[in-house]
């Protein structure tokens, strides 16, 4: 799914993806309890969370964004 939004959304947001086991400190320093977890930011501050969540999810978090 994160893969078809990076294409659907190419040009107007980047998407990233991390393994938590191996950069175990990001995820302890974000605040992270749960896992899949999505840390959305602009302007370089985070302005949203998804834990878990759905595709509608997503893109209602990145229509907001946009």
């Amino acid at each position: 799914m994160v893969e078809q939004l990076s294409k659907d959304y190419a040009g107007k947001i980047d998407i990233y993806g991390m393994n938590c086991d191996e950069n175990p400190d990001t995820p302890a320093n974000l605040g992270v309890m749960s896992i899949p977890v999505t840390v959305f930011y602009k302007g370089g501050k985070e302005v949203g969370r998804i834990v878990g969540g759905t595709k509608a999810k997503f893109e209602e978090m990145i229509k907001k964004l946009v």
